[in-house]
């Protein structure tokens, strides 16, 4: 049985309004911006020359030196199709095309691709690159595409058959109001159906590229806005979306040794540069394509283990897991919130101290000792993701006797919860 969210974002935590006021206050005022989205490649080319134009015919390709934007293109989308894991001759939502790559590749895989844009120009571009190609997947018939002027959000297509599957490959960003065309596109979905969206996480407010992306909207009326994960975790919940897996790109040759496996466990864990993820309005829809849903309102109001820590356990009072002296948690929405820790093995005139460190800087920190070995360490609200938990102080079970071979330091119940409202709100 499905588990659905209530559709429409009316019993949200947070006003559609509101939310959508803040993250559009750094856009330049008195902006056409969907009419911008039209011209946007007229006016790029005007100030170009005819490669362009051309860049645009064979995008995602590169001749060089930099071949970086290639990778990150290609190889983000092509994980996010494997993950996707669409059924044979898919019926695919490909949202934003622009010049059409995205469609000509999940069309070369035998897929029927409905793609829509707000530019003809692009448009064109995409019909051009389609036609050009000769060598369709199954040798009795044409690609399976169909190209559409189409603003998501002002309302959905109006499809006379669901799609299984809606992509936006780095397109959510260029939307004025995300909540609407996310809430439009899943008209046009199955009941059950995913979105999948790849975007770069938005950069510090002041960083030099904040400050291009703010010098691109002045000059070509293009909404350059990319998310925070939180502010991507409110548009899932305003535009019903409740069941959400992010995921972290990896790909390349690694060496065999365990320095390298040590170093792809901190990237994928405590990585902050991207923000790509598959949504549903169902836990079963996500559960086709992952382990492990996860409901959008936990990820705004708790947090996650990420690196430091074992595997979950239980006991009769609950859950908890045991973290090594340098141990990370990841909070979503930049909230304050609290941890319930407890020291082992401590004497009556021993202490263990446990700090909390945010953007470099301990923010917080807690003393247990033998006779009070239990406590809550309250994390404040701030702009960093994860926050670090170091511990002054380590054992080994092995050492007592025992056959656990574990490098210990505390313990932490897996219940995270939000501070009292004196702690502040943020995010």
């Amino acid at each position: 049985m499905q588990e659905a969210a209530t559709g429409g974002g009316t019993s949200s935590r947070i006003s559609e309004e509101r939310f959508l006021a803040e993250l559009n206050r750094r856009l330049p005022e008195g902006v056409d911006w969907k009419q911008g989205a039209i011209t946007y490649l007229r006016e790029i080319v005007a100030d170009g020359d005819e490669s362009t134009t051309r860049y645009h015919l064979v995008k995602p390709f590169v001749a060089g030196p930099d071949f970086g934007p290639f990778w990150n293109e290609a190889f983000w989308f092509l994980d996010l199709v494997q993950r996707l894991d669409l059924p044979h001759c898919a019926r695919v939502l490909d949202v934003g095309v622009g010049p059409g790559w995205t469609v000509h590749w999940l069309a070369k895989l035998g897929h029927h691709v409905v793609g829509l844009d707000i530019s003809t120009e692009l448009l064109d571009i995409a019909e051009q690159r389609m036609q050009s190609d000769p060598f369709p997947p199954f040798p009795d018939r044409p690609f399976a595409y169909d190209l559409r002027e189409h603003d998501i959000e002002d309302k959905p297509l109006g499809l006379d058959e669901p799609c299984d599957v809606a992509i936006f490959e780095a397109c959510l960003h260029h939307f004025f109001n995300p909540v609407a065309a996310l809430r439009n596109v899943a008209e046009d979905l199955q009941p059950d159906g995913l979105i999948g969206v790849t975007e770069a996480a938005a950069p510090p407010v002041g960083s030099e590229w904040d400050v291009s992306n703010q010098e691109l909207m002045e000059r070509y009326h293009t909404i350059e806005r990319p998310y925070t994960r939180a502010q991507l975790l409110d548009i899932l919940e305003l535009a019903g979306f409740e069941w959400v897996a992010f995921y972290e790109p990896l790909n390349g040759l690694f060496l065999q040794d365990t320095d390298t496996f040590q170093q792809l466990v901190g990237e994928v864990s405590v990585a902050t540069s991207t923000n790509i993820f598959i949504a549903s309005r169902t836990r079963d829809g996500l559960a086709r394509v992952t382990a492990r849903p996860e409901r959008v309102r936990e990820l705004q109001t708790g947090v996650r283990f990420v690196e430091g820590f074992y595997h979950e356990e239980s006991n009769p009072n609950g859950t908890y897991r045991w973290a090594r002296p340098n141990a990370v948690v990841s909070r979503a929405s930049g909230r304050g919130f609290r941890l319930r820790v407890s020291a082992h093995g401590l004497g009556l005139r021993e202490r263990q101290r446990i700090f909390a460190v945010s953007g470099g800087q301990v923010v917080t920190q807690i003393e247990l000792t033998g006779r009070h070995p239990d406590g809550e360490l309250f994390v404040p609200p701030g702009d960093d993701r994860h926050v670090l938990l170091q511990s002054d102080r380590v054992f080994s079970p092995a050492w007592e006797g025992g056959s656990d071979t574990r490098v210990l330091s505390f313990l932490v119940e897996t219940s995270a919860e939000p501070p009292p409202s004196s702690a502040g709100g943020g995010g």
